[in-house]
């Protein structure tokens, strides 16, 4: 008999306190204000390993990116590329470079 009463405690509890937590909601939305998130979901990253989260961390790597000096494709092509100047600016070891260009068939 104790189980049952503690599961109706239990479960009045629980009950009040999502009606509280509707009753803030709804007094937000009077008031003209949003609900606040808790949490914004991580974006697809960039390479593995590196989450961006938000949107003004993706105009900040953007912009970054911009900035950098582009390789021209056919350097890439022909295999005339600088891995060491590459890994410096993809924040990655030379050997990490030089695996994603044979991968992608840039160079050997």
């Amino acid at each position: 008999m104790t189980d049952v009463i503690a599961l109706l405690a239990i479960s009045q509890l629980v009950t009040l306190g999502a009606l509280f937590y509707l009753y803030i909601q709804v007094q937000q939305l009077r008031a003209g204000t949003r609900p606040v998130r808790r949490r914004e979901p991580a974006d697809e990253a960039p390479a593995p390993g590196i989450p961006v989260r938000g949107a003004a961390a993706r105009r900040a790597a953007s912009t970054a990116y911009a900035a950098a000096p582009r390789v021209p494709a056919d350097a890439l092509r022909q295999g005339r590329v600088d891995v060491a100047e590459l890994a410096r600016r993809m924040h990655r070891s030379e050997e990490e470079v030089r695996l994603l260009l044979r991968r992608q068939g840039i160079a050997s």
